[in-house]
C-alpha cells in the first residue's frame, strides 16, 4: 500500500492531524500508529496502518470500491407501460423546452426594452442638468470678492 503524508493520512483516516502525531509519538500500544519520517523529515504513514487503527469492524477497506445492484429484467407486461411513460415524459420534455424558449424570447425583449429606457432616462439627465447649472460666462479678470467685502461695500 501507499505511504501518505501527515496531511493525506488526517484526511484518509478522517482524522485531525494533531490526533494522528498523538498517536504516532504515543507510547500506549493500544493507541500507537507506526510511521516513520522520510528524507526531508516529514511523516508517512503507510495505509494499513491507517486502516488497522481507524477502521471500524464492520466496515469494508476503503480501496475497495462499491458498484451499483444488479439491474432487474423487467416483465414484458411492464415493458409496453414503460415505453407509454417514457414517451408521455419525452412530450413533456418538448413542452417545456418549448415553454421555456418562449419565455426566453419575452425576457430578451424585456431587456431590450429596459436598455432603451435606461439610454433615455440617461439623456434626460444630462438634459436636465444642463438646466439647472449655471451656463453663463464669468467674467474673466475680476476676482470674486467675500462676503465681508460685498458687506461693507469696498
Amino acid at each position: 500500500m501507499a505511504k501518505l503524508s501527515l496531511n493525506q493520512a488526517a484526511k484518509y483516516a478522517g482524522v485531525a492531524k494533531k490526533t494522528l502525531l498523538e498517536r504516532l509519538r504515543s507510547n500506549d500500544l493500544n493507541e500507537k500508529i507506526s510511521g516513520g519520517k522520510n528524507a526531508q523529515g516529514h511523516w508517512e504513514i503507510d495505509e494499513a496502518e491507517l486502516d488497522r487503527v481507524f477502521r471500524k469492524p464492520q466496515e469494508e477497506p476503503r480501496s475497495k470500491t462499491v458498484s451499483p445492484p444488479p439491474i432487474k429484467a423487467a416483465k414484458p407486461s411492464e415493458t409496453g407501460a414503460l415505453e407509454i411513460e417514457v414517451k408521455m415524459l419525452r412530450e413533456q420534455i418538448g413542452a417545456m423546452s418549448a415553454e421555456r424558449d418562449r419565455e426566453r424570447g419575452q425576457l430578451v425583449d424585456q431587456i431590450e426594452d429596459l436598455r432603451a429606457r435606461l439610454d433615455g432616462a440617461e439623456t434626460e439627465r444630462v438634459r436636465l442638468n444642463t438646466l439647472l447649472t449655471d451656463q453663463r460666462d464669468k467674467p474673466v479678470g475680476q476676482a470674486q470678492r467675500g462676503l465681508w467685502a460685498r458687506l461693507t461695500g469696498r
